[in-house]
């Protein structure tokens, strides 16, 4: 089995640029890339910040793309991403009973929990699973038994040396740690926020993290001017086997033939 795991798109209204980029056209080179090379995904994750601004026009553009894109999308919302402007936009996404953008996908491979970690308020960008949220997730990893379980959620609960990113990390992190412990057979963890290619084993779970499609939080601080850099996006290719799982991380913008001479 193959899916798809995208992160950070960060959308802004009237096709609009940010930091350097210009969001909506990484998403559509990132969608056209996985049409041609891996149509033949079972599904596609984007894992939070899907609007810098929560903009309605950002989302309406977003729903434009993933009406055309011919993979069944599940999408997380970040600290970028407002709840409920997210939700007029998508009225018929999955949600739990408690209103939070987070669900329950099964397949023959395993099941797939799509968590909501959004904090509400203004501006405020760590991550929170509140009881409600850590309740449903305790009570799907029970109900999943020993099927393989795949868990997203958009903000990591651990520090990655990188400031900027580990000021506003899930602030529940031990709860998190102990609501996983129901689970039976966590295979891994998927993320995003942090704007980097990552692989973290925390506290014997396996994590890993994508880079943003528009822009990307240097290792070192010091290593450029400013907060952001223009490292190389990805989109993940993930596959699972019987007993295996595989991430690729794929650049898709800097797959440059070489000529030799």
């Amino acid at each position: 089995m193959k899916f798809i795991h995208i992160t950070d798109i960060h959308l802004v209204r009237d096709s609009g640029r940010l930091n350097g980029g210009f969001p909506s056209q990484r998403l559509d080179a990132c969608l056209n890339d996985i049409i041609r090379w891996h149509s033949d995904a079972a599904f596609c994750v984007i894992s939070g910040d899907l609007a810098e601004f929560a903009e309605e026009e950002a989302y309406r553009a977003l729903k434009a793309r993933m009406v055309a894109f011919p993979l069944r999308s599940f999408l997380l919302i970040g600290n970028h991403d407002d709840r409920a402007v997210f939700q007029s936009v998508f009225p018929d996404h999955p949600k739990d009973a408690n209103g939070f953008v987070q669900h329950r996908f099964e397949t023959d491979e395993g099941v797939f929990l799509f968590l909501d970690s959004t904090k509400d308020g203004r501006d405020v960008h760590e991550g929170q699973l509140c009881p409600a949220r850590l309740d449903w997730l305790r009570q799907q990893l029970i109900l999943a038994q020993d099927k393989p379980t795949y868990v997203f959620l958009h903000h990591p609960p651990f520090d990655l040396g990188i400031p900027l990113v580990d000021e506003i990390r899930l602030v529940e992190a031990d709860a998190f740690a102990d609501a996983l412990k129901h689970g039976h057979n966590i295979r891994h963890v998927f993320y995003g926020h942090v704007h980097r290619m990552t692989y973290v084993n925390w506290r014997g779970f396996p994590f890993t993290s994508l880079p943003s499609l528009n822009h990307q939080i240097p290792l070192n601080a010091a290593s450029v001017d400013g907060e952001f850099c223009d490292e190389p996006p990805a989109y993940g290719v993930v596959q699972i086997g019987e007993d295996q799982l595989t991430v690729h991380f794929n650049t898709f913008l800097h797959r440059n033939p070489l000529h030799q001479t």
